[in-house]
């Protein structure tokens, strides 16, 4: 082995170091998080927002709760990992989930469990924040200006966040607005047909149909909603 070839190998980080090395960053990336959540806590606690982990939650009646979600971005292995246009690597960065649950509707699979606290991935109902404010979905990178990055997230709440959870504070507005969540997963719209269907049999009736006509593939999926509507009685044409 040449002196080259020495100096490189002994220049070559190993994977110890590594390892610490990403430990000082995701302390470093918790601690500068804990700061700017603090201060959008500061803002939703009057509101009536309790905090649990990286999430907030607020019941607005009975079994309905809406959700707000720091998200931070996990590390990833390997240079290959990210592909330009399709796949980043959002590690040292957050984004912001907002979801509404109804709990009747979350109940409804059985293995789901009973929860004192939700999560923004229990919603029927979910979109990100800056879905809402730039039409697009964005990671703000950790930084030292904490204070600016709390009052942009807490500016996008009071502009938009607030309001569209506002459209879904009881069961009887998620009738009426049920149609703002156009461009949402297919699923999302069983999930709020269902919960028209406890509110406006006829309604929600029509919904599933018109769900379950647009299932063009998935043949599981579609025996999933047949057996559904039977458990819950109504029929749909097949």
């Amino acid at each position: 082995m040449g002196i080259f070839d020495f100096l490189k190998n002994k220049l070559k980080p190993n994977g110890e170091m590594i390892d610490k090395v990403r430990l000082i960053q995701s302390d470093d990336f918790k601690s500068q998080l804990d700061s700017i959540q603090k201060d959008i806590f500061v803002f939703l606690k009057p509101l009536g927002f309790k905090k649990k982990g990286r999430s907030f939650n607020r019941q607005t009646e009975d079994g309905l709760y809406q959700v707000i979600n720091l998200q931070s971005g996990k590390y990833e292995f390997g240079d290959k990992y990210v592909i330009p246009g399709l796949r980043g690597n959002y590690y040292g960065k957050f984004t912001v989930n907002l979801g509404v649950m109804v709990k009747e509707i979350y109940d409804l699979d059985p293995h789901n469990k009973l929860k004192d606290f939700y999560q923004d991935y229990h919603c029927q109902i979910r979109t990100r924040l800056t879905t809402l404010t730039i039409k697009q979905d964005h990671w703000w990178l950790i930084s030292e200006d904490n204070q600016k990055i709390a009052n942009e997230v807490i500016e996008g709440l009071i502009s938009h966040g607030i309001p569209w959870l506002n459209l879904f504070e009881s069961r009887t507005e998620i009738c009426s607005n049920w149609g703002i969540v156009e461009g949402s997963s297919l699923r999302a719209k069983l999930d709020v047909a269902l919960i028209v269907l406890n509110e406006d049999k006829k309604k929600g009736t029509k919904l599933i149909q018109d769900y379950y006509d647009n299932i063009e593939t998935h043949k599981g999926h579609k025996e999933y909603v047949k057996e559904l509507a039977n458990q819950l009685g109504i029929r749909i044409d097949r």
